[in-house]
């Protein structure tokens, strides 16, 4: 990265915990969440220990949130920048749909995030877990859309607007039942069964179109996805756990989660049309 980004990046950082700190000393805004339903398990369940009183009950676990915004801003920037292009390398470059939602995703999931580690409260709870559901609902759509090309033979460079507005009305209302109208207990094993459909996906994408990508990106993205998991397995179990430390297990989780979800992105634009 050049100079500028890097000080942008390093005063973002600054200013985002500046924050943090100040609302928490200088506000004086205590028990302001007291008014809203928090469940009792939920200050147990980190490891970090939650100062119920303050404004920001979870300082550590809200600043690490910061890596999902980052990783928004470099996405919704190419997104931008590809409706001006004219040369369309393949299905992300051809639709800047998919970086723009994308992008606005990984925005949402810092939003929900950030709330729910400030408040521990339950409404936000439910937020933070809709927002899991749509990052594990983008790369499936995404695959989706690419079988959907294979099988009928369009090149994944061109547009093709009919399926790409029947997918993003399946995926919609997925996301709207799984937010809204899954029941509770749930969510875990519909997680799964997405991820099950995503990799034999990907794995039928890769086999009918190989060395189209760059498969180092999608190797960084599932070691990342592996150590974010171990992490989160971590924090649940109280595994190395230091409930005062400013290294938390459910922050790496998010810094992991956050790397994991940047390289897929990073593969996906990798993808290169035999045409071009």
């Amino acid at each position: 990265m050049s100079k500028r980004r890097w000080v942008i990046l390093l005063v973002t950082f600054f200013l985002y915990g500046f924050a943090i700190w100040w609302l928490n000393m200088f506000s004086n805004i205590l028990y302001f969440w007291d008014k809203f339903y928090t469940e009792n398990t939920t200050a147990a369940f980190f490891c970090e220990r939650a100062e119920m009183q303050m404004l920001i009950r979870q300082p550590i676990n809200t600043f690490s949130n910061i890596v999902y915004w980052l990783v928004a801003v470099a996405i919704l920037r190419r997104g931008w920048k590809d409706q001006s292009k004219q040369k369309k390398y393949n299905i992300i470059s051809a639709n800047p749909f998919y970086s723009i939602t994308y992008g606005l995703i990984m925005l949402y999931t810092f939003l929900a995030s950030t709330f729910f580690h400030s408040s521990l409260i339950e409404f936000a709870s439910r937020l933070d877990y809709s927002a899991v559901y749509s990052l594990s609902l983008f790369p499936l759509m995404y695959f989706s859309h690419r079988v959907w090309l294979i099988e009928i033979g369009v090149p994944s460079n061109q547009k093709h607007p009919q399926s790409t507005r029947v997918l993003i009305a399946i995926f919609t209302t997925l996301y709207v039942l799984l937010t809204f109208v899954l029941p509770e207990g749930w969510g875990k094993y519909t997680v799964l069964a997405i991820i099950f459909f995503l990799i034999a996906f990907a794995i039928f994408v890769e086999r009918r179109d190989p060395g189209k990508t760059n498969k180092n990106y999608l190797w960084v993205c599932f070691a990342s996805t592996l150590i974010a998991v171990m992490w989160y397995a971590f924090d649940v179990y109280k595994v190395l756990c230091d409930p005062n430390s400013f290294i938390q297990p459910h922050s790496m989780w998010h810094l992991f989660a956050g790397i994991s979800s940047f390289y897929f992105y990073m593969y996906i634009r990798s993808e290169k049309n035999k045409l071009d």
